[in-house]
């Protein structure tokens, strides 16, 4: 018969006595093997012995440790750690990589309309370098609003944010455009190789953002009675 069979024998016993103490220690006695012994040490004492020794016989006694354990028990917890290590820093490495693309988006450049077109230009339709995209004489020929491009460019922290955009990446500006009219004439302004002229060009009339009309001094139309600005798109 199992311990679990004594205890409940002895159970079923002693309910059919009012006072056997003898069976109340047998009980006790048997309830207690199901129970571990205490330990002779604690382990505080066992980890501050071990320190006490030189390093050469730290390392042999823990080897010897990990050696009574058997072999798998060193295995498991490199197994363990490894990949224990390798779950975290696919983490961290996840996390770095969303905190860099904020940060790209965050510090992304914002251009001009007629900067961005510029760009496009330069490195998909010609091919040329930073330095022939900056040079006054290749906007002049090239650029679709040179007067524009040079005027922006010009500023010298724009020519940082240029080589930055240029270099990595960039956005252009959601600029509303709009139609410039002289109201006493209905002619539009258009943008021609020799400036800037009031002319009615029928459905082509020129369209351009508040920076190009204050960039070709023609800031004042949003704020004059003469002018007509139609905001045409965004």
């Amino acid at each position: 018969m199992n311990i679990q069979g004594l205890i409940e024998r002895y159970e079923k016993f002693k309910a059919s006595k009012k006072k056997m103490t003898s069976v109340d220690l047998v009980l006790k006695d048997l309830r207690s093997l199901d129970e571990p012994e205490p330990l002779p040490f604690k382990l505080k004492d066992v980890v501050r012995r071990i320190r006490g020794f030189d390093p050469t016989t730290q390392t042999r006694w823990l080897n010897d440790i990990l050696k009574e354990l058997g072999d798998d028990y060193g295995s498991m917890k490199y197994r363990s750690g490894y990949e224990q290590g390798k779950l975290e820093g696919a983490w961290v490495g996840n996390q770095l990589k969303d905190a860099d693309k904020i940060r790209q988006e965050l510090n992304k450049v914002l251009l001009p309309n007629f900067m961005d077109d510029w760009i496009f230009e330069c490195q998909l339709l010609k091919d040329f370098s930073l330095r022939d995209a900056l040079d006054s004489n290749t906007i002049h020929l090239y650029a679709k609003k040179s007067e524009f491009v040079k005027k922006w460019l010009n500023d010298k922290n724009n020519q940082e944010l240029f080589a930055r955009a240029w270099l990595t990446d960039y956005e252009a500006e959601k600029e509303p455009k709009y139609k410039v009219k002289l109201k006493n004439t209905d002619d539009y302004l258009n943008q021609t190789e020799t400036g800037f002229h009031f002319f009615n060009n029928g459905k082509n009339n020129e369209k351009f953002t508040r920076k190009e009309l204050e960039y070709s001094g023609f800031g004042e139309v949003f704020n004059s009675p003469l002018f007509e600005v139609e905001e045409v798109e965004r």
